[in-house]
């Protein structure tokens, strides 16, 4: 029997294609990801500001599956210039009820939490590497601040 992999996180952000993804487009997505997701050990949750086209998302389970699973979203046509936020081993889930929490919020929402920077708005000027260095912990605290807002958020 193999011993199970240790915890793994990613969070990434990409900009939606297009005109963005209509409330349908959204729902099918997320239900598809919970299916994925509960089969496989995974948690998360996504945010989308649909007034700036932008997601964020979390993930986190064993590293095989994250592996896999980012790189079929990293291929996905739906959105475009994916990059990793923060990744690594995580000491536990941020999320460990939701197979995929949607939040979906309006980026003058973002704005008002310290640290926001809009990603598609300067997309050349700002370099992901200075996030990944300045950002993780006070982006997992706003992250996890999800978890307070059951009503609001849209569990899977």
């Amino acid at each position: 029997m193999l011993a199970p992999q240790p915890l793994y996180q990613i969070i990434y952000h990409s900009l939606a294609t297009g005109d963005g993804l209509p409330p349908e487009e959204l729902a099918e997505l997320l239900r598809q990801a919970r299916a994925y997701n509960q089969n496989r050990r995974l948690t998360g949750l996504l945010l989308y500001a649909a007034d700036t086209k932008e997601f964020v998302q979390v993930l986190e389970g064993p590293r095989d599956e994250i592996d896999a699973l980012y790189e079929r979203i990293a291929r996905d046509a739906r959105h475009k210039h994916a990059f990793v936020l923060h990744e690594g081993p995580a000491k536990g889930r941020m999320f460990p009820d939701w197979r995929m929490g949607f939040v979906a919020t309006a980026t003058h929402d973002l704005r008002t939490t310290t640290g926001y920077l809009s990603l598609a708005r300067q997309p050349g000027r700002i370099s992901p590497f200075s996030l990944v260095v300045h950002v993780p912990e006070e982006l997992r605290r706003f992250l996890s601040s999800f978890t307070e807002l059951l009503p609001v958020a849209i569990l899977g």
